[in-house]
């Protein structure tokens, strides 16, 4: 029964020892066995039933005491005959009976090892013939009930000779190889055995009865048969071997494991898919087209599934020509397949009419193909799914194989799982597709609003700067000829061209943030505080204001933008303090990987309906009459933190002063 480990599919998990003779005892006690089970002193720890009748003890009387009291003392103790013999004895002895008589019998002893260095003696007892030679009432019973067990056991049965010519086999053989006992008993066990394995278990063979080296595990291993009808079976075996009347002989248990190994190849099929969706998941995310999307998908569920051809078609709704091949694998090694796909557009034109998936076992007579090639060296069977909405699909996720075939239940969900990344993945390319479109319009305009700023602003500058300055020499030349009414309109005329300087040279300053604002590197925002601080010297003096900082941090940014950002912060607060000295505090936090600095004051606050409105240009929410400005100070301000990745809000109150946060990064991350 040997054969070359390399033809095993595998071992499962051998029985344990207290199950294996926990088993055996169970057999034997359903075959109305007389048997039983020893300690290695010879001491009796289980007996069957049927020795008991054999015998006519009673069960306590026996257990625990040596197995001599049932055996004469004329004979070895039949721990030793098991001990000195590495397989299984026969020994011949006389057992006393409860009434004083003697049976005599054969007794088939076999030690069996345990784990943990312990070991038990099993025995079957075999009344021998009688003096006439022919076997007593109950050796034909026993024979009789040894049979019936054997046939009615689940599991094939066969014994085999060291010529490995097969002596017994049960009933349950032909429903696992297809040959009845009658077929195998008396023919070579090569017969069962696959022919490409046959060679290796002979030479096993040989070498066992030689040396005793078993190269398998006789307690459990995986071997495949030879079915009567040609095919292989996958079948689970226990091996074991015997002596009886002096000749050795094998005895295989065996199971047809077929419906096991099938879900462990489901499983492991299952296993693949769901790392394929996985890598399939990343592909899409990291793809730079949605070519490169559709190629991977292809050749993914090529390799996932026993397929032929795998294709995925774009949908064209507004052409007659409805199908645009975008990628596809196929195993014609370079052949004109073109009836291939024009067999997977006839089937994906049957998913748009069906509006969803559609699992085709036979392309040539399935009615809801209605264009299908007719050929038969096309696809003969198919699936297809739409990717995207069933109603309106992107396209059809499709697969064939050249002869009829139906596509597990598994392998549909697998394709709907592919198809559901697909859809995603497109849409994912179409959306940022669309979104550098729109940016790159944006960053076009942006550039040109900026130019168109720049431009304006600087050639503004000099017709104002005349317009000033004559109104200024039309004052001092005729200062004795004006009225007083005169004097005020040239005033005017003058306030207005400062303060639409103001606007300009802001404006200028607004268009240059990104056009020219410095490299990033670290910057000290206390130093920064300190700078600004000494630049508003007289500002702030002149209204008693009071600036307080806890300790800043040092963040990575444009110094000369972050001193013009805090500037334009603090000069606000001071302008908008209302009749009290102004009070303003700077404090920093960290939040979300960002230095959060909050500047707060104790103003007049701001009456707007939205906050977020006093960062635009040009907005102003009180008149001149009462606060100068230009409305671009906090448009600069969001402007400069734009520019460093950050954000700017405003919390306030009309009355309760204000507070500007803002978000710049800290100095160990990079900004563009």
């Amino acid at each position: 029964m040997e054969s070359d480990p390399s033809s095993s599919s595998g071992s499962g998990p051998p029985d344990d020892d207290r199950g294996q003779l926990d088993r055996m005892g169970s057999l034997l006690e359903a075959g109305a066995i007389p048997a039983f089970r020893l300690e290695t002193d010879g001491t009796i720890c289980h007996l069957t039933d049927a020795l008991l009748d054999l015998t006519g003890y009673d069960r306590d009387e026996l257990l625990g005491s040596s197995f001599s009291s049932l055996a004469p003392d004329d004979g070895p103790a039949i721990e030793s005959v098991a001990a000195e013999r590495s397989s299984p004895s026969t020994v011949s002895c006389s057992m006393r009976t409860e009434a004083g008589s003697s049976i005599e019998c054969d007794l088939h002893v076999e030690r069996f090892e345990r784990t943990h260095g312990e070991s038990r003696l099993v025995g079957i007892v075999e009344r021998r013939a009688t003096a006439s030679g022919s076997p007593d009432e109950s050796d034909l019973t026993y024979g009789k009930t040894f049979r019936a067990l054997a046939d009615a056991v689940p599991d094939g049965i066969i014994v085999l000779d060291t010529d490995s010519n097969i002596q017994y086999a049960n009933p349950a053989v032909e429903r696992i190889l297809g040959y009845t006992p009658g077929e195998l008993v008396g023919s070579s066990k090569v017969r069962i055995i696959p022919q490409r394995l046959r060679e290796a278990h002979l030479e096993a063979l040989a070498r066992y009865l030689e040396t005793g080296e078993r190269n398998l595990n006789w307690t459990y291993v995986e071997l495949p048969g030879h079915h009567k009808s040609g095919y292989e079976v996958p079948l689970g075996v226990s091996l074991n071997d015997f002596v009886y009347d002096g000749s050795r002989y094998f005895v295989g248990l065996f199971r047809d494991i077929t419906a096991r190994k099938e879900t462990e190849q489901a499983l492991r099929e299952k296993v693949a898919q769901l790392e394929s969706i996985a890598s399939l998941g990343r592909h899409a995310l990291e793809a730079g087209t949605i070519d490169d999307i559709l190629e991977q998908t292809a050749k993914l569920v090529d390799a996932a599934l026993d397929i032929d051809r795998c294709a995925v078609l774009e949908y064209r709704s507004d052409r007659e020509d409805r199908f645009d091949l975008r990628a596809a694998v196929t195993d014609t090694d370079g052949e004109d397949d073109t009836s291939a796909v024009d067999t997977l557009v006839a089937v994906a034109a049957g998913t748009v009419d069906a509006a969803g998936p559609i699992v085709v076992e036979d392309v040539l007579n399935d009615a809801r193909i209605d264009d299908r090639s007719g050929s038969d060296d096309s696809v003969q069977s198919a699936a297809a799914l739409p990717i995207g909405s069933p109603a309106e699909p992107w396209g059809i996720l499709a697969i064939g194989r050249w002869e009829t075939h139906r596509v597990a239940d598994h392998d549909v969900d697998f394709l709907e799982s592919v198809a559901t990344i697909l859809a995603t993945g497109i849409e994912r390319q179409r959306y940022e597709r669309r979104l550098n479109e729109t940016l790159d319009k944006y960053e076009t305009s942006n550039e040109q609003l900026e130019q168109f700023a720049y431009a304006a602003s600087h050639d503004l500058q000099e017709p104002l700067r005349m317009i000033s300055s004559y109104l200024q020499l039309l004052e001092r030349q005729y200062a004795d000829e004006l009225d007083e009414d005169a004097e005020e309109f040239i005033e005017y005329a003058v306030d207005g061209a400062e303060r639409m300087k103001a606007m300009i040279d802001g404006l200028l300053e607004y268009s240059r943030i990104d056009t020219q604002g410095d490299p990033f590197e670290p910057v000290d925002l206390e130093a920064v505080v300190d700078d600004v601080l000494a630049d508003l010297t007289v500002l702030i003096e002149q209204h008693d204001a009071e600036i307080t900082t806890e300790s800043l941090p040092t963040v990575r940014g444009d110094p000369r933008q972050l001193r013009q950002l805090f500037q334009n912060l603090f000069s606000n607060a001071i302008q908008y303090s209302g009749d009290d000295p102004p009070r303003i505090d700077v404090c920093a936090s960290r939040a979300n990987g960002m230095w959060e600095i909050a500047v707060r004051d104790d103003g007049i606050g701001i009456d707007a309906a939205d906050p977020a409105a006093v960062f635009g240009m040009f907005e102003r929410l009180h008149g001149h009459e009462t606060h100068d400005g230009t409305g671009i100070g906090l448009a600069l301000c969001r402007r400069i933190v734009d520019r460093h990745g950050g954000t700017i809000t405003v919390d306030s109150d009309p009355g309760e002063g204000s507070v500007f946060r803002f978000t710049v990064p800290p100095d160990d991350v990079s900004a563009s």
